[in-house]
């Protein structure tokens, strides 16, 4: 049914056209570089979980490669978009530009979105909202790098059920970038950015409707339930339901989520993870990484664990469930790796964009001070002070992702200081709950700060696409979009949010482990360190010297 289908037993595949390789075979430089993103993984599900990991999948990478225990973002807001662009491109938004997902663009006067381009179109299916390619990204991936290094020849690619996921660690030479089509479709996509038509191999791929199998069966715990004991009981109050007038409680019946959600629903179930396996392997075999001389790169960003984290929580048995299944889909990917491509012949490393917030309701409950605040109140706080200060003028144009944007032409045209403006707006929002703290505009431009949360802030502001006012919300506290119900959701400069894995395995890695601070802007020098490749033209890391060889 399915390509993951032949490696049942990895010891016995014929299908190879490459000879298995051994620890012993001698080479001067990798074949390979594999990247993994998972999508909202923060690092104490490693040692949460770790006992009921099998050897070979999350434990290989950790006790046969390099363990960075104490890795984290150093830049807010903690998104997807920002968090791929970062982990590829050795920098944070300052510096790429990816500074959300969506944000506001003071020229068009609109939103924008991180991987939109109206000049594309997709390819797979006629989808005008799939209008996507990595124009946004002001700086070069470590895939661009190889393309670069290799003269061409070096073949790149990026995979993920997310759009975003796949084309910004890509870059903006890769060879291609896919993403899964939901909705009515249930198809592996991509953007005329790339090709005018999907590979033959592609569309056999989608031929074979491997979501409507996926979709056909139940979600049940792949260990019985009351083994689940890392996590809080089933049925929970602090939980969103993926099936709408139902609890949250297993298991689920598949078909009948598809009656709200269609075939986008494989994104909010682990089996999104096997279905992505599924055409990373396929991939890795009709492109042939691998398997010259000349080094390739491959991208996959498992993005189910965002949407099941979203709805569910970091203690859910959801999310357990799907970190113990998506443990046996790595083990899956190394055996498949070391056969055909050889062990010690590639290098590999595991990330996340970003992690997440405990659900405060479930914090209150237990007596902690938090709470949910509200955008729409701090709005209309801020421009109350404002019109009370200046009249009843027009001064802000728009915020959004936790800033506020001035409207310079109404400021000019009342000869106003823009500076006073920007500090009695952020004077204001000091007084509102969930507020913690904030920087303006000139402050960020020109200062240096030692201050992890304020230089997190500058990290994550660029000069040209951020606002004026930057505000960091409060420990714990999320919008009130999530309050009354179940969920949780991420962004902020705040531990939970940053402290993501950084796990490296295979060629030219050093085994051990460091308990020292490392940030996502190190991962790519480090993968460049090992396989002698110049780092991206904005990088702004160190190689993490303790994890080479």
């Amino acid at each position: 049914m399915k390509k993951i289908a032949l490696l049942a037993v990895i010891g016995t595949l014929v299908s190879f056209t490459a000879p298995k390789k051994t620890q012993d075979t001698k080479t001067p430089k990798p074949k390979l570089v594999v990247g993994i993103v998972v999508d909202q993984m923060r690092y104490d599900y490693l040692t949460r979980y770790v006992s009921k990991f099998q050897e070979k999948g999350f434990k290989l990478l950790m006790n046969k490669g390099f363990n960075a225990k104490e890795h984290h973002f150093s830049y807010m807001p903690t998104y997807t978009g920002p968090g791929h662009a970062s982990v590829f491109t050795g920098t944070t938004p300052k510096v790429h530009g990816i500074i959300a997902n969506d944000w506001y663009d003071k020229e068009l006067k609109r939103y924008v979105y991180c991987a939109e381009d109206t000049l594309v179109k997709s390819v797979g299916g006629d989808f005008e909202n799939e209008i996507r390619s990595p124009k946004k990204l002001k700086v070069t991936t470590l895939a661009d790098q190889i393309k670069l290094s290799t003269n061409g020849k070096g073949k790149t690619f990026g995979i993920s059920m997310k759009d975003r996921g796949a084309i910004l660690p890509a870059g903006k030479m890769a060879d291609a970038a896919y993403w899964y089509k939901g909705g009515a479709e249930g198809l592996m996509i991509s953007s005329t950015y790339y090709m005018n038509d999907l590979p033959s191999w592609v569309n056999e791929f989608n031929a074979q409707r491997l979501p409507h199998s996926y979709l056909s069966k139940t979600w049940k715990t792949l260990l019985p339930i009351e083994e689940y004991t890392e996590s809080h009981p089933d049925n929970s109050p602090y939980e969103e339901s993926l099936i709408p007038n139902r609890e949250p409680v297993f298991p689920y019946d598949l078909i009948e989520a598809q009656k709200t959600h269609e075939l986008s629903t494989l994104k909010e179930v682990p089996f999104g993870n096997d279905y992505l396996l599924d055409f990373a392997l396929e991939l890795l075999d009709k492109e042939s990484l691998g398997q010259d001389e000349s080094l390739d790169f491959l991208s996959i960003s498992f993005s189910c664990p965002d949407y099941i984290g979203h709805a569910y929580g970091p203690n859910s048995v959801e999310v357990e469930d799907t970190y113990l299944r998506l443990d046996q889909n790595i083990a899956t990917l190394l055996d498949y790796l070391n056969v055909s491509v050889g062990e010690g012949e590639y290098v590999l490393f595991l990330t996340a964009d970003h992690g997440v917030a405990q659900v405060p309701q479930e914090l209150i409950d237990k007596g902690v001070e938090v709470g949910y605040y509200s955008d729409s109140t701090l709005k209309a706080n801020v421009n109350a002070a404002l019109q009370a200060q200046y009249g009843s003028l027009d001064l802000i144009e728009n915020y959004s992702n936790y800033q506020f944007f001035l409207n310079y032409e109404e400021i000019r045209k009342n000869k106003l200081d823009a500076n006073e403006v920007a500090n009695t707006i952020l004077i204001e929002s000091l007084k509102n709950s969930g507020v913690e703290s904030g920087l303006i505009r000139n402050e960020l431009a020109t200062n240096s700060y030692t201050d992890r949360i304020n230089k997190s802030v500058q990290k994550g502001w660029n000069v040209q696409r951020s606002g004026d006012v930057a505000l960091v919300k409060s420990p714990g506290w999320l919008s009130n979009k999530y309050a009354g119900h179940g969920g949780t959701g991420h962004g902020s400069p705040w531990a939970y949010d940053t402290h993501v894995p950084f796990l490296l395995y295979g060629y030219g890695v050093k085994k051990g482990n460091i308990q020292k601070t490392t940030w996502v802007e190190d991962i790519v020098p480090t993968i460049s360190a090992i396989i002698g490749v110049q780092p991206p033209m904005g990088c702004t890391g160190n190689p993490v010297k303790g994890a080479i060889k």
